[in-house]
């Protein structure tokens, strides 16, 4: 499965309706984007609106809000047009149930802790350097060119992590385990007819569909694709 493409075009981002024969629950899945148009946020949150209940990302952590430097600061740059998702995207006005799926403060600091200093330190100086830099340099080809993600896990992703595992398990597993654990609570809980939505990280959601697909039999039933960026500006 793809859930962003990366074209000569621009980006898009997939959108997913799963059912299962064994359960209640329509899922509907959003692989993120943290940057992209407005119109591409305001297209996500028509759709969630269709929902009940949405589970969604956010680690609470000052720590998290530093790494998220590395490419929020791109979009200050005006002529790019662009924002970022927690701009453009507020859960609390759509109106319906939201779920918190993602690690608590006390658990991303416990994760971060165990990280070697000297890669925590390395992420907190370099993320809002290459943030500056993007602010600098960035254009819609050079920001969409390296977003292409899929349910395989990509080599770079492999050698991005391999001496790292503890900034692997703190970044992606943990926080994998927490979704899965709220998706996996919605589907015992649901005696009525549900349509939930899953607003997460693209990196994320290969994770979810090996679950819901192996575990719980469920199927794709619909998809479609969202423009997240436009490169003819």
């Amino acid at each position: 499965m793809q859930f962003i493409e990366s074209n000569v075009f621009g980006v898009r981002a997939a959108h997913y309706r799963l059912e299962s024969p064994r359960h209640k629950v329509e899922i509907r899945l959003f692989p993120m984007i943290h940057i992209g148009a407005p119109d591409y946020y305001a297209h996500v949150a028509a759709r969630l609106q269709q929902c009940e209940v949405v589970l969604f990302e956010g680690a609470r952590s000052s720590k998290a809000h530093m790494l998220a430097l590395s490419y929020s600061l791109a979009t200050r740059r005006k002529r790019l047009g662009l924002v970022t998702e927690r701009e453009a995207l507020r859960l609390r006005s759509l109106g319906v149930r939201l779920i918190h799926a993602d690690s608590t403060s006390d658990e991303f600091a416990k994760g971060w802790s165990g990280i070697p200093l000297q890669t925590r330190l390395a992420l907190m100086v370099g993320a809002p350097l290459y943030g500056a830099w993007l602010f600098l340099t960035a254009t819609r080809e050079s920001l969409g060119q390296d977003m292409q993600t899929e349910d395989l896990e990509s080599r770079d992703r492999q050698d991005a992590f391999e001496d790292e595992p503890e900034l692997e398990r703190t970044l992606l597993t943990r926080r994998d385990s927490r979704l899965i654990g709220a998706l996996t609570s919605l589907l015992v809980e649901a005696t009525q007819p549900t349509c939930a939505g899953v607003l997460y990280g693209a990196g994320h959601i290969s994770a979810v569909t090996r679950f819901l697909f192996d575990e719980h039999a469920f199927r794709v039933v619909g998809s479609e694709w969202l423009d997240v960026m436009i490169y003819d500006r």
